[in-house]
């Protein structure tokens, strides 16, 4: 042996968990993105899961990632993270993440519920 190891891909997917309060809005397809600070997801098969009493994990495959700025996000990113508008996003990114500031870098999470 030559001290090198090669490390096998996971055939598990990745996972994404989410506050329980989106559970409805995901299944209903009215949030499809997530954003996420200082968690690094990767395009493809993932698993939804919600932080229930008892877990409750979908199918997914995120489609797309998207890097920016905080102070870059519009209320099209809201709309589709499933708020009402870009400051209930913001509301909801500093109570999610407190330290959170404007200048921090974001990665937008596109997803969709696996067929």
């Amino acid at each position: 042996m030559d001290g090198t190891t090669s490390s096998q891909p996971s055939t598990a997917p990745q996972s994404l968990h989410f506050h329980p309060d989106y559970l409805d809005a995901v299944r209903a397809g009215q949030k499809t993105t997530t954003v996420r600070f200082r968690d690094p997801v990767e395009t493809g098969p993932v698993s939804l899961v919600f932080e229930l009493s008892d877990e409750v994990a979908l199918p997914g495959v995120v489609t797309q990632i998207t890097v920016k700025k905080v102070a870059e996000l519009s209320e099209s990113d809201a709309h589709a993270d499933g708020f009402r508008d870009l400051a209930e996003l913001h509301d909801r990114l500093r109570f999610h993440y407190p330290r959170i500031g404007l200048n921090d870098t974001i990665t937008i999470v596109h997803f969709r519920l696996a067929k």
